[in-house]
């Protein structure tokens, strides 16, 4: 590896995007072409806006999914941008299938450049109220009785598993690694504990160790990392415009949703779209080649309160 790897890490999905090349030529979103991105949950939601903003960047797109197959979807932005999207089922709870199907996925797509590890699920539940055990998931409301390690398999690790897979497959070879989106730690109270925990460890897995953040791994992604060139950096999105904010879940649902677009001093919230043009942008290498252990936070002022 001639040229640094760099990593991102985005919040409410996380990204991680480790590469081995830099970009020479860069527009306001980036210049993919001939590079190769995998995106975790990128058949949906701001995953989907990550793969279209990727893919109208020219990059050749790999969506991973768990639940309903975005095969449809990825025949739509390929002949819509002119680029191969390539489609594979990853339930990433176990490592030794993530490995399994990003090794498959370079073997038979190409060596990847980017990874983004977008897929996540929420949780909408008072502490109390949560179990232990694991159950699978058939639905992304937030009213689904998703378990606390379901949610933490999800959020946490299963970002950290294709980080890891991602650099041990490419430390042997001269290419890029880019990797995962985790969502923003609510700055109110809400009944999302084991969410906002999931979220702020992958965030925090992706910085170094810094004075004003004494409780910070030591051993954290970009601190780890960067002896191999591998930048680790986080976009942390505010409120998103995607299926949650449309159709609130029942209950108090609506009412956060409310409260959510009156605390954004911009007056609206984001849309999908400006997600993926920063994580396209932030896939340059002139945009973060010498960035690492930062977040992007691209709230519309929602932190500023």
């Amino acid at each position: 590896m001639n040229e640094p790897l760099s990593a991102i890490v985005i919040p409410p999905p996380l990204l991680i995007h480790i590469y081995a090349y830099s970009l020479s030529i860069m527009t306001v979103s980036g210049d993919l072409h001939g590079k190769i991105a995998l995106v975790t949950g990128g058949g949906r939601g701001i995953g989907l806006a990550i793969t279209r903003a990727l893919a109208q960047a020219g990059a050749t797109v790999i969506i991973t999914y768990t639940a309903k197959d975005p095969t449809a979807v990825a025949t739509a932005i390929s002949q819509e941008f002119g680029v191969p999207v390539h489609v594979y089922y990853c339930p990433g709870e176990k490592s030794e299938v993530v490995n399994l199907v990003f090794e498959q996925a370079s073997a038979e797509v190409g060596e990847v450049d980017l990874v983004i590890a977008n897929a996540g699920v929420g949780l909408w539940r008072e502490t109390i109220d949560m179990t232990d055990g694991r159950r699978q998931i058939v639905t992304q409301a937030l009213t689904t009785p998703v378990e606390l390690a379901t949610l933490m398999h999800t959020n946490l690790f299963a970002p950290i598993y294709l980080a890891r897979a991602a650099v041990r497959y490419w430390l042997g070879l001269p290419a890029t690694v880019q990797g995962d989106i985790s969502g923003i730690v609510n700055m109110s109270p809400q009944f999302q504990m084991a969410y906002n925990a999931s979220k702020a460890g992958l965030t925090m897995a992706s910085k170094v160790s810094m004075s004003y953040r004494l409780w910070l791994t030591r051993q954290s992604l970009a601190g780890e990392w960067a002896k191999y060139g591998i930048t680790v950096n986080s976009v942390s999105p505010g409120y998103v415009k995607t299926d949650l904010i449309a159709n609130p879940p029942p209950g108090e649902g609506a009412e956060w949703v409310a409260k959510w677009g009156a605390m954004t001093p911009v007056g609206r919230f984001a849309d999908a779209s400006e997600v993926g043009d920063m994580v396209a942008f932030m896939a340059s290498g002139r945009a973060s080649s010498f960035m690492t252990g930062h977040d992007i936070v691209m709230d519309g002022g929602y932190t500023t309160y």
